[in-house]
């Protein structure tokens, strides 16, 4: 078993399972139009009046009222032999009989100057002054299309541009939404450079830009990440500075004297709910919830461990915490050729593959550990092939998730 010295290891669907499970959607708020996006409905979306608010036009053309010719002018208000011109969804005026459509009417100046509408025969299409709308012909009735209270979206759905609109266009300024949580992300580590090549026995920080960028493509809102030496009293400044849903480590996950992160946890009285996951790469995984709630996701210093992790926690958890409902369908890949082995026979492996769709169905192809960071396969990758302990040999089924973790897709 894969234990490097942690207690508690789970197999990889239980510590998914922990993930999704171990927090819940955060607290409803009001958000403005303008900071709604990339949230999730905290409530139904309902209309807040009628639709039509007032006995509207059908088309643009002409409300009369009684038998014509009608005489034609600006009106508010409408009495027998009169029209005023009216274009299509506009309230139209008190005493609308029927509105006839522009195409079904003609206008003509009198000898007195006045304007005169007259409806067309529908058989010759010629102007007559015998012919009559029916009552009621024409216009649209209050509330005919939905009633105030009508749920025009369900509770949970993404707030996209086109439901941003849709408020808009109802007279909406706010709406009720479950806010992405706020992740925040602290690099562990005096050895790490910032930038340049790796020099003098220092190598590049692989992950501070990396993991909010992933958290982002999820739904979260990833802060900037903070780099730092790994130090207990700095660690505790840290976390309790920290004003995020989830504090995201790197680094420091292993035990030994010179790794301060399980040192402070146990101290700080935090509520351990992943200590380990049986899975290649990413086994010195954590995952913990501190006093107060928040929750602190650790993850290994090396990145391939580190995306592995973020592949198995990162994806349940950030979903739990926005709400979202589980859309779209589970899918499944045949391994073209045989799989890295696991680190330990009883291993979960996450193997980035490149996937190639046919009649047949789907073929994963696992893509090499190129150079000595093993990143080049998971940066062209299609997706994270999940192979269970004893399989990944050419022509076994395995899960396929996205490259951020998620099962459905």
């Amino acid at each position: 078993m894969s234990t490097f010295g942690l207690d508690g290891v789970l197999p990889w669907p239980q510590a998914r399972a922990v993930a999704a499970h171990c927090g819940r959607p955060l607290p409803v708020r009001s958000a403005r139009l303008d900071e709604a996006a990339g949230s999730n409905l905290g409530g139904d979306l309902v209309t807040v009046q009628d639709d039509p608010a007032r006995d509207s036009a059908r088309a643009d053309g002409f409300a009369v009222c009684g038998e014509g010719p009608w005489l034609v002018d600006e009106l508010d208000v409408l009495s027998p032999g009169w029209a005023t011109p009216v274009l299509e969804r506009w309230e139209i005026p008190r005493s609308t009989d029927a509105v006839i459509p522009q195409a079904a009417g003609s206008v003509r100046t009198r000898p007195d100057g006045r304007r005169e509408l007259l409806m067309h025969d529908p058989l010759t299409d010629l102007p007559d002054e015998r012919v009559r709308p029916d009552l009621g012909s024409g216009i649209l009735r209050q509330g005919v299309i939905t009633e105030a209270g009508h749920v025009l979206l369900e509770s949970g759905a993404p707030v996209t541009p086109a439901v941003i609109s849709l408020a808009a266009a109802r007279g909406l300024d706010a709406l009720d939404v479950v806010p992405p949580p706020v992740v925040g992300v602290l690099v562990l580590g005096g050895h790490l450079l910032d930038r340049g090549l790796p020099r003098h026995g220092r190598v590049r920080d692989a992950l501070g830009h990396a993991v909010p960028a992933f958290v982002g493509a999820l739904g979260a809102r990833g802060n900037p990440a903070v780099r730092a030496p790994d130090t207990r009293d700095l660690l505790l400044q840290e976390i309790d500075d920290a004003a995020v849903d989830v504090l995201v480590t790197t680094g420091s996950t292993a035990s030994g004297p010179d790794n301060h992160l399980r040192e402070v946890l146990r101290d700080l009285g935090a509520h351990w709910l992943i200590d380990g996951v049986s899975v290649t790469p990413g086994a010195q995984m954590l995952l913990a919830r501190l006093p107060d709630g928040r929750l602190l996701m650790g993850l290994p210093g090396d990145p391939p461990a580190a995306l592995a992790a973020l592949v198995t926690l990162a994806s349940p958890l950030l979903a739990t915490l926005r709400g979202d409902t589980e859309s779209g369908e589970r899918h499944a890949a045949v391994l073209m050729e045989d799989a890295p082995p696991a680190d330990y026979a009883d291993d979960t492996a996450l193997v980035p593959v490149a996937l190639e769709v046919s009649s047949a169905g789907t073929q994963a192809r696992p893509l090499p550990a190129v150079g000595a960071d093993a990143l080049a396969g998971w940066a062209r990758a299609d997706g994270i092939a999940v192979v269970a302990p004893g399989a990944g040999q050419r022509g076994d089924v395995v899960e396929v998730l996205d490259r951020w973790g998620r099962a459905r897709w």
